[in-house]
Parts: structure tokens; C-alpha cells; sequence
């Protein structure tokens, strides 16, 4: 519904949701919930959602031995190829 309508509009628009759904829009709303919506919106007051905890952020560095070590690794993955063979 648009942000500038008049209490008439909205009127209106209750008037059609009832004619099309025959019933009013506030049961159609309470139908898929367990509680009234305005019983909803005081729980939710009541229980605000929890906050995410704050992790730390990981701020990654290059590794000085990073050559060293993919040598070392593909020097271990080939004797592993050779004593399968």
C-alpha cells in the first residue's frame, strides 16, 4: 500500500481484502502466527534479537618460507608417487 494514502484508501483496501478473502486482514495475518501480531511486536520488544559476537579480524601476511615450503611439499608428494608406482 502506498506511504501517501488517506485513512479513506486505507479503509478501502480493508474493504477489498475483506471482500476477497472474507475475512478481515488482521486475522489473515494471525492465522500464521501462534500469538496476535501486536502480542509478536511485544515479544519482540521484550527479546531483542541477539548481536553477533565480534571476531576478530584476520589480517593475512605472506609467508617468508612460502617457496621453502611448497618445494618441501611437492618433493613429499612426489616420493608418495613413487612408492605407489
Amino acid at each position: 500500500m502506498p506511504a501517501d494514502t488517506t485513512t479513506y484508501d486505507s479503509d478501502l483496501y480493508e474493504a477489498l481484502i475483506a471482500e476477497r478473502y472474507g475475512r478481515p486482514m488482521s486475522e489473515i495475518l494471525q492465522e500464521h502466527h501462534r500469538a496476535p501480531l501486536p502480542e509478536l511486536l511485544k515479544e519482540r520488544h521484550r527479546r531483542p534479537a541477539p548481536t553477533a559476537a565480534n571476531r576478530p579480524l584476520h589480517s593475512p601476511t605472506p609467508d617468508p618460507d612460502a617457496a621453502r615450503h611448497r618445494a618441501d611439499l611437492e618433493a613429499a608428494i612426489a616420493q608418495r608417487g613413487t612408492k605407489a608406482a
